[in-house]
């Protein structure tokens, strides 16, 4: 059956769990070394039923306090994507940040983390026995918490913070019941914060909001470890926002600074402001001209500083309550349990590069046959086809998933997906708060097929697209498309008042140039030509249209009617490129550009591991249609995998 026949395609759990005797594994499990459960201190457990069938709520919540999700369609994006372009500037001069890197090696990476647990490591770590790993030190099961692309929307990801903080209660195959406390470790899978994970937005759109629901679940009763992968919003910063969040700190306490660095005036607004006033204040796009007051203080703090010979003040400590990192670099391997390793790869320069497929050979020299649980910032497979910077990545760890034992987990894009390969299973989780991708929508390419699970699926993907054309046009996303097409209409119109000919000529050179960019915009989806094929009518009809404009409006004076035409261009223009996003979506050509208009806060989610004592691992994805809504989280998936 398609995925997009049924709202959910879920599985059962693929064997009875193999903790029977809920309530008594519950106290053993409060009784083991460096138990990290909420029974003793934290809130009550929530009961997780399974998501199931349920369709998806037609109206979503959005956030009322700022910041607000990226309109990335508007000015704070237009940010991001300059400092992408600065990156990758810099990265082509072999100016790599991972150069003060010093990887611990796994078994130091072990000895520190359950230092943090508060367990005294036994032996010698560095054996290549199974006997020294994170689960066989603990004498228990290790529980481990995965998030990927945090940080847009305040009040959504203060909602996650709060869903992950949490303690579940689920149902077992017995008829019983079992307790999922929160992980041992958490696990950040790339992009920290958006546009660019700055110190500065990781604080304001992560850490704050997270430390606020992280103190009502008492977070700070027991530590637990940190870990984290960037993706390609914290390469746009060179790692440091990420290095103050993941890096290990040798000389000072990790203390939760929490304090709000929000402007006096900004404090009284967003706490005698309602909901309804910050709704009113986003559809103003007050939250844009904010934007661009904060990009023109930081330039002209830069510019002064640069002249003065000074650094600019920035951040020196990002903590999340109850949270110690651990890592000295990128990317990690950690001992997790017998017959299996924690993984965590780096590859936002464009490949892994020399140091880490070092750092990696050398203990898969030592531990051939162990599975491994492969955290990363992108993916191997997307919609069903290869996503190449994941495939790359895998590669040069020397790891297949057809060939070896692998659980890749990853973000990047912006759903849920399981699916089944061989032995290895491979899970897209980015529901973390940015923004929703929504899953594919037509039918999935033979070769690969249907994945196992999907969140949310093709019938409610396909809902959200066909909202695309009118979000656009609005402005819902922000104007930068409207500004451009007027500039564009401007420029034709300019040119025919030197006559028809110049008109018709710079109407033909503007169709061919917005071919190529409507070409460009979706060039990493599939079948190239067929969106070349697409991207030419619309590039055309988008460069014909100024003047066929100007025809119908021959009538009015000169000013009025150019005037008439550039607003028609640019709002009409904008409808014209949200039906061609809208069409390479349900065509199945790409896939992401569509949900970038919709800026959709719904479907978030996070995957919550057991890792049992024998390298069997237990997986449940718990998440939420509506974020801001009063309803509980549900159960998205649940699945075992045995290597």
């Amino acid at each position: 059956m398609p995925l997009d026949a049924e709202p959910l395609p879920l599985e059962p759990p693929t064997s009875p769990s193999p903790t029977a005797s809920v309530e008594g594994d519950a106290r053993a499990l409060e009784s083991a070394p460096g138990f990290a459960g909420e029974t003793e201190v934290g809130p009550s457990a929530l009961t997780l039923e399974p998501h199931g069938n349920r369709p998806g709520p037609l109206v979503f919540r959005r956030g009322a306090h700022p910041p607000f999700g990226i309109r990335w369609y508007g000015v704070t994006s237009l940010f991001g994507h300059l400092r992408n372009f600065t990156a990758r500037a810099i990265a082509t001069e072999s100016v790599d940040p991972r150069d003060w890197m010093r990887p611990s090696a796994p078994g130091e990476l072990l000895r520190t983390s359950l230092d943090v647990l508060g367990v005294q490591s036994v032996g010698d770590t560095e054996d290549a026995s199974d006997a020294c790993t994170l689960v066989s030190a603990l004498g228990r099961p290790v529980w481990v918490d995965f998030v990927a692309d945090t940080g847009d929307d305040r009040d959504v990801s203060a909602a996650v913070g709060a869903m992950l903080a949490g303690t579940y209660v689920v149902g077992d195959a017995a008829g019983g019941t079992r307790t999922l406390p929160r992980g041992d470790v958490l696990v950040f899978g790339g992009d920290i914060a958006y546009p660019v994970a700055t110190a500065d937005e990781i604080y304001k759109r992560l850490v704050h909001p997270w430390n606020e629901q992280l103190r009502s679940a008492r977070a700070s009763s027991r530590k637990r470890v940190v870990l984290g992968v960037p993706g390609n919003h914290d390469w746009y910063d060179g790692l440091d926002g990420f290095g103050r969040l993941f890096r290990r700190s040798l000389d000072e306490p990790f203390r939760a600074d929490d304090k709000d660095t929000t402007p006096r005036l900004g404090k009284k607004l967003r706490e005698r402001a309602g909901r309804n006033v910050g709704l009113v204040a986003r559809q103003l796009h007050l939250d844009e001209v904010g934007g661009m007051y904060g990009l023109f203080i930081g330039f002209i703090t830069a510019v002064r500083a640069f002249f003065k010979g000074v650094g600019i003040k920035r951040r020196r400590r990002l903590v999340l309550r109850g949270y110690v990192p651990v890592q000295e670099s990128s990317y990690f391997a950690l001992p997790l349990a017998p017959g299996l390793d924690l993984f965590g790869a780096d590859r936002q320069l464009g490949r892994v590069d020399f140091r880490q497929r070092s750092y990696f050979s050398k203990w898969r020299k030592k531990h051939p046959h162990r599975a491994v649980l492969f955290v990363a910032g992108d993916p191997v497979s997307a919609y069903g086809v290869r996503n190449d910077p994941g495939w790359r990545m895998l590669n040069a760890c020397r790891l297949s998933l057809e060939r070896d034992r692998v659980f890749y987990l990853s973000g990047d894009f912006h759903h849920y997906e399981r699916r089944t390969i061989n032995r290895s299973v491979h899970v897209i989780a980015g529901g973390g708060g940015a923004f929703l991708h929504g899953t594919r929508i037509g039918p999935y390419p033979v070769a690969t097929g249907e994945p196992d699970a999907a969140y949310p699926n093709g019938a409610a993907s396909r809902k959200l697209v066909a909202q695309v054309p009118l979000k656009l046009a609005v402005g819902s996303a922000g104007w930068l498309v409207h500004v451009a097409l007027g500039v564009l209409a401007a420029a034709e119109l300019a040119a025919g008042r030197e006559g028809a000919n110049a008109l018709l000529l710079t109407s033909l050179t503007l169709a061919a140039l917005l071919s190529l960019a409507l070409y460009f915009i979706a060039h990493e989806g599939v079948g190239k030509r067929k969106i070349a094929m697409l991207a030419v009518p619309f590039g055309a009809s988008l460069g014909l249209l100024p003047m066929a404009l100007r025809l119908s409006v021959a009538r009015l004076p000169a000013m009025a009617g150019d005037t008439a035409v550039i607003v028609a261009s640019a709002f009409a223009g904008a409808f014209l490129f949200g039906v061609y996003l809208m069409l390479l979506a349900l065509l199945g050509l790409e896939h992401q550009q569509a949900f970038t208009v919709l800026g959709h806060p719904g479907y978030k989610h996070f995957v919550r591991l057991c890792v049992h004592p024998d390298g069997r691992v237990e997986a449940w994805a718990i998440g939420k249609d509506d974020m801001l809504d009063e309803t509980p989280a549900t159960q998205i998936d649940h699945f075992e995998w045995n290597g």
